[in-house]
């Protein structure tokens, strides 16, 4: 049985967009609110509309269960990829001190 795809109204699209745009966190922003789970679960929502917008139905369910797992408080932030990088510890060569 195909699929039929009703037009969503088209002018939904940029509207949607300026919201996603609006939650993102930027990299000036990312330390104040990596962690809060209203934020990032608000960033997930306007990802999932704006994917259930261009009829990317699956991207949009993915993006719709990651925000309510923030929500929930089953995910947190993994920390700053770049301080990992920093402290991890260098490896020597086995004549080396």
């Amino acid at each position: 049985m195909a699929v039929t795809r009703h037009p969503l109204n088209p002018a939904a699209r940029p509207l949607a967009r300026d919201l996603l745009d609006a939650l993102r966190i930027n990299e000036r922003q990312w330390h104040a609110l990596k962690g809060s789970r209203r934020h990032r679960a608000a960033e997930q929502v306007a990802a999932g509309l704006n994917q259930l917008l261009h009829h990317q139905d699956q991207a949009a369910m993915a993006s719709l269960q990651t925000a309510l797992n923030w929500l929930r408080g089953d995910l947190q932030d993994p920390g700053c990829p770049d301080r990992h990088r920093k402290q991890a510890p260098v490896s020597r060569p086995d004549n080396e001190p």
